[in-house]
């Protein structure tokens, strides 16, 4: 016979102390399947354009609720209208969060969006570059050279050469 468990209220140390006879099989799948919040952020993009990922990111899942960040209170009140159709969206890209999400709650953080930036600026400036002794520079400096030798006009081949090793 089986016993009704309730998981809410037992943490996985809990789980060792239980009889695998105590245990039906579809409580144990919930008990033992996790959800990687980064992978809703990594493709938050995806979820909702890539317009409003600039403005809106997701915060945490908690009560039956995912709460989302949004630049201004604007974007929060026209979100919020629509929110049924990103619901369809995140379950789309994540079936498993149905039971879990009920409704999506807003809240305004501009900072967190100033903060944002600030740090891809910073990560921006710390691009490496190649040092022109370096080996990696040399090589693509030679590869440049090669795809860019028929071009006559010395000063064109020069920028071609400076764009191509820039890219890279």
């Amino acid at each position: 016979m089986f016993k009704k468990l309730d998981f809410k209220r037992q943490n996985f140390g809990d789980l060792e102390r239980i009889d695998s006879h105590d245990i039906k099989r579809d409580e144990m799948h919930s008990v033992f399947q996790t959800f990687d919040f980064l992978d809703l952020i990594k493709k938050w993009p995806e979820i909702v354009g890539a317009k409003l990922a600039a403005v809106t990111s997701p915060l945490k899942i908690q009560n039956g609720a995912l709460f989302i960040i949004t630049k201004h209170s604007s974007y929060s009140d026209e979100l919020n209208w629509s929110s049924e159709l990103f619901k369809v969206s995140i379950f789309k890209h994540f079936p498993n969060l149905k039971p879990i999400i009920k409704k999506l709650a807003f809240q305004t953080q501009e900072n967190f969006f100033e903060e944002r930036k600030v740090k891809e600026e910073v990560l921006a400036a710390k691009v490496t570059k190649l040092h022109p002794q370096s080996p990696a520079y040399k090589l693509l400096k030679l590869e440049a050279e090669r795809l860019f030798n028929d071009v006559e006009d010395p000063e064109l081949r020069a920028s071609m050469i400076s764009i191509f090793i820039q890219s890279k």
